[in-house]
């Protein structure tokens, strides 16, 4: 089963992580939900938690699926991960030839972030474990980092206290609670404390899971209709405003948001199911990892190379071009090397990547 319409929030959520580092354009600055919009992250693990307790919490059972549980996930993360990762190593090599040979570059090739040591714990998937000062290449692979470690402790953790999450949860989150006391409310690390935050969201979408399968009570399409354009319009104001030392409380906003439209029961959820939506919960990991380097690229190519100017026209020409590139890629990306590993016939893999295309 998947969950369609909170999938197709999973796409948007992508593309507001991607309009957030675009927020140094004058056409983009002092927009507060864009601003915020990294807090999208959150979402992502929640809804990990949900779905990777619906699709596995039966079937991890002892260490031995555990392991097979591991082997999908990697199997699943890792193509992309380290395909983009050698994009950014490529596009830097470029960075070198250019600044060495054509024209001074204003920042510093292979610096501190992008050194030898960042580059094999981005390879072991260990970069964002507090061993560096800030996020190495490709900045947004530090959530692929602590997510596959979450998924490794939550598996084990199911094992250990035989699937008691009474007990499970009151030691894991009596440890997170802790921490979220003594950083003041604070979650908002990745580098650093990235695989608490990970943790914290993804217990949360665990349990939301857990009750929705309890939850019986069932409402009109009208009271679900209401509940949801509720829930977008309280998501909105409160990405918009929340504070760091409130921080802690998205996760639990965005675990009710998908609570109720993974019911998908009333007129935004049903709109969100549409094929026209579908497409972006498919492609989401692919804008996620894919965007930085895209930036990247297409900052060099308009604003060094061809000299587009900061006004109004040139930086929308530039964000549009932006959002076509990342498309454009993902979809190359979700077809050729998302789906490498995974049980999926290329028949339908083409099936897919034509519907993605003529929407």
């Amino acid at each position: 089963m998947r969950f369609r319409a909170v999938d197709s929030f999973r796409g948007m959520a992508a593309i507001m992580v991607i309009l957030f580092h675009l927020q140094h354009l004058n056409l983009l600055a002092g927009n507060s939900f864009i601003a915020r919009s990294d807090i999208f992250v959150d979402f992502f693990f929640v809804l990990s938690g949900f779905v990777i307790t619906h699709s596995n919490y039966d079937r991890i059972k002892n260490v031995s699926s555990v392991k097979l549980f591991i082997t999908k996930r990697l199997k699943r993360l890792y193509p992309l991960h380290l395909f983009t990762l050698l994009l950014v190593l490529l596009f830097e090599l470029f960075r070198f030839g250019l600044d060495r040979y054509v024209i001074r570059l204003s920042n510093p090739v292979f610096a501190e972030d992008k050194d030898l040591p960042s580059f094999i714990a981005n390879l072991t998937l260990t970069q964002s474990l507090d061993l560096f000062r800030s996020v190495t290449w490709n900045g947004p692979s530090w959530s692929i980092s602590v997510e596959l470690y979450t998924y490794l402790v939550w598996a084990l953790c199911l094992v250990i206290f035989r699937k008691n999450l009474l007990l499970m949860c009151g030691v894991s989150f009596g440890l997170l609670f802790w921490f979220i006391v003594r950083h003041d409310g604070n979650i908002i690390y990745n580098y650093d404390y990235g695989f608490v935050r990970c943790a914290y969201s993804f217990l949360i979408g665990m349990l939301t899971y857990r009750l929705n399968r309890r939850l019986s009570v069932s409402f009109s399409y009208w009271h679900y209709s209401i509940a949801e354009l509720f829930l977008l319009g309280l998501t909105i104001r409160a990405v918009s405003t929340f504070t760091h030392a409130e921080s802690w409380l998205m996760p639990l906003l965005f675990a009710l948001v998908i609570l109720v439209f993974s019911r998908e029961m009333g007129a935004v959820s049903k709109l969100l199911v549409n094929r026209r939506f579908d497409f972006l919960g498919n492609l989401s990991y692919s804008y996620y990892l894919n965007h930085m380097v895209v930036l990247a690229v297409m900052d060099l190519l308009f604003f060094k190379l061809i000299k587009l100017p900061h006004s109004r026209v040139g930086e929308l020409v530039f964000v549009l071009a932006c959002l076509t590139s990342i498309h454009l890629l993902s979809m190359f990306t979700y077809r050729h090397v998302e789906l490498v590993f995974q049980s999926v016939s290329p028949d339908r893999i083409s099936k897919k990547v034509t519907a993605m295309a003529i929407v």
